[in-house]
């Protein structure tokens, strides 16, 4: 078969759900599933052939229809632009620790005083006996639904939910196998036009760029057996979710030693000591009917299944295995697998990840500064809020003033919040009367009188407000930027959040009471 191979770079978040998450958020698949970049292709396809009926026609329907085309997944590449693969489940290191990794399917550990810890790693790069391990970033957004005919949120439709989508300015290595070099030739200009994956393309998701399309006629996803496999051990590991049936036509979870062997022609075995076999549930969507897929369980990518083979399995079958995968939706990128892959070595080195080269970000003037600014600044009050609404939660005043006291400092406050002048609170604390003076010294929080408390934080400095929210120091070069420009954290700001938090707390310590009076 001819490989098309390519990069695929992340201009904007990809959105590409799973079906974990509540009903109100969506979280990402940490790669791009065969399936999506399909999905993709026949779109471009569609619109430069419009009006064409795809299942019809023969070059379109062996390019996507048929199966003879496969769209695999694409998996993230390292900071060296190597290829990685699911990390193996049956790969553990000691507890607490990452290193050195153990590859508990060539050897089975029995040491009582070995803690096994699993590797969390989703992907890994393996070289000799060398292991790298990488993590895709994500992002969290957080949106309000609008109303399509009005643009704005509305009492009926404004629902808050989040979405955990891979973060731009990675980098993909994505593969297509075809049949013919008619397909080839056919794919290799759609794969080079503007692309979209995933969901929510118009709220700034998906948009993706296509770079350094080669075409192969030897590749390799893994490296295949140089020879017959002996009698003994047959390590298979899933290089992506597998979708199996028995021979009743039901779903299969795992691969299992009968299904194999109906495959291999050889009657095989489990060693359940060696397995680390994990599941998962796969789902979809069809644009065209507007409907989801159904969803079905899955033998999962990184599973480990080793075998026990009585006689020696021909390399040839090993190498059409590994080449045409196993199960349905093939032509997506499901059951991708190799033999014998990572079992040469018991034991394997960690290596440390090469960290990718920052990213030049070009340099923002005039208004589209000023745009990069606002964004930057609400990004940092969505940060601030969150803070305050924990710090607010966390704080708790032991035998408050009465109601009458905390509302008049609340009513001070709100009317400082607008301008920050906070004259008018400071001498209502300095020439309280003995009465009230007594019910807000004997009021305790922070193991410190809530007068004493309340002269603090009104008159907070930026880095004992920032201290207050985050617990930490006031971190001037982390705070959140867009195009290179970064958010402000003023005197401004920070006086209006030590406002609102002193305002918080009062608040919450006047419902508890009232509740209490109930």
């Amino acid at each position: 078969m001819i490989a098309l191979t390519f990069e695929i770079y992340l201009q904007e978040p990809l959105l590409a759900t799973t079906l974990e998450g509540d009903p109100n958020s969506a979280v990402s698949l940490t790669y791009i599933p065969g399936s999506a970049l399909r999905g993709a292709l026949i779109a471009q396809y569609l619109q430069q052939h419009p009006g064409q009926d795809i299942a019809s026609e023969v070059l379109p329907r062996a390019l996507f229809l048929d199966g003879t085309t496969r769209y695999l997944n694409a998996y993230p590449l390292d900071a060296r632009g190597g290829a990685t693969l699911p990390t193996p489940a049956a790969w553990y290191c000691p507890k607490g620790e990452t290193s050195p990794v153990y590859d508990l399917s060539v050897e089975p550990r029995d040491d009582e005083d070995w803690q096994p810890q699993a590797v969390n790693a989703p992907f890994c790069r393996l070289e000799s006996n060398e292991v790298t391990f990488y993590q895709p970033l994500k992002q969290m957004n957080v949106h309000t639904q609008r109303d399509r005919v009005m643009g704005r949120a509305t009492e009926s439709s404004g629902a808050v939910f989040r979405y955990e989508a891979l973060a731009a300015g990675q980098t993909f290595g994505g593969v297509i196998l075809c049949a013919e070099a008619q397909a080839a030739d056919s794919l290799e200009p759609l794969l080079q036009a503007g692309l979209f994956l995933g969901g929510s393309r118009n709220a700034g998701y998906g948009r993706v760029q296509v770079k350094r399309v080669k075409r192969m006629a030897d590749w390799q996803e893994v490296p295949l057996p140089r020879a017959d496999v002996p009698p003994g051990a047959l390590v298979v590991t899933l290089l992506s979710d597998a979708l199996l049936r028995d021979a009743n036509g039901q779903w299969l979870p795992f691969l299992t030693a009968e299904w194999l062997s109906a495959r291999l022609g050889a009657t095989l075995t489990l060693d359940p000591e060696r397995t680390f076999a994990k599941t998962t549930l796969v789902g979809g969507f069809n644009r065209r009917w507007g409907l989801p897929l159904p969803q079905t369980p899955a033998a999962r990518a990184g599973s480990v299944y080793t075998f026990i083979t009585p006689v020696a399995l021909p390399v040839a079958r090993l190498a059409a295995l590994m080449r045409e995968g196993i199960g349905e939706r093939r032509a997506e990128g499901f059951g991708r697998l190799a033999v014998n892959w990572h079992t040469q070595y018991e034991c394997l080195t960690l290596q440390e990840p090469l960290k990718p080269d920052s990213v030049k970000t070009p340099t923002l003037t005039g208004d589209s500064e000023a745009q990069a600014r606002r964004m930057a600044e609400r990004l940092l009050r969505r940060d601030l809020d969150r803070r305050l609404l924990e710090r607010v939660n966390a704080l708790e005043i032991k035998s408050p003033p009465a109601n009458s006291q905390l509302s008049q400092i609340s009513v001070l406050i709100r009317s400082a919040l607008p301008t920050g002048d906070i004259a008018a609170i400071q001498k209502r604390l300095d020439e309280m009367k003995d009465k009230a003076r007594k019910q807000f010294e004997a009021a305790r929080i922070e193991n410190q009188s809530l007068l004493e408390w309340l002269k603090k934080h009104i008159a907070g400095n930026q880095a004992e407000v920032w201290g207050w929210l985050y617990q930490t120091s006031y971190p001037s070069d982390d705070l959140p930027a867009v195009g290179g420009v970064h958010a402000t954290f003023t005197d401004n700001l920070a006086h209006e959040y030590a406002l609102r938090l002193v305002d918080g707390v009062l608040h919450r310590a006047i419902a508890k009471r009232r509740e209490e009076e109930r």
